[in-house]
């Protein structure tokens, strides 16, 4: 695990690369690899059928980003820590991509439900790096 410092009270940790992801996993990532932001949102907008867009802001390092989706109004917005390195904060978006492709229910239900939100969370960790790890092992993290 690399840490990276965020500001003087709060760093970043960064995971390792899983040693194993599901071979299901890869098949549905590989159409997502080498996608810039502009096109993995219209695939994405293709995929949910809603209006996709992202927003950096500041958060804390505990968090890296979260989707807000309004139905009524069909469009999501991917919020990411701008204060993440470039490829944490794609790390951070095809986490959330993965949330919404999966997770129609929303983050209403999520925040209500009773059920372990580890598993959601590690499968959508599993898609994000199933889609990043060329770039991973190519060296063109920061």
């Amino acid at each position: 695990m690399r840490k990276k410092a965020l500001n003087a009270e709060e760093e970043f940790e960064f995971p390792s690369p899983p040693e194993y992801i599901e071979p299901s996993t890869l098949r549905e990532a590989q159409e997502w690899r080498g996608l810039d932001e502009y096109d993995a949102l219209v695939r994405l907008e293709q995929a949910v059928g809603l209006e996709a867009e992202t927003a950096r802001v500041p958060m804390s390092a505990g968090m890296w980003g979260f989707t807000f989706t309004s139905r009524e109004q069909k469009r999501c917005r991917i919020h990411l820590n701008s204060g993440l390195p470039r490829f944490w904060q794609r790390f951070a978006f095809f986490h959330e991509v993965h949330h919404l492709l999966h997770d129609s229910r929303g983050c209403y239900f999520w925040s209500q439900t009773q059920a372990n939100m580890n598993g959601f969370e590690y499968q959508a960790d599993q898609f994000a790096w199933a889609v990043l790890m060329p770039e991973w092992e190519s060296g063109e993290d920061e």
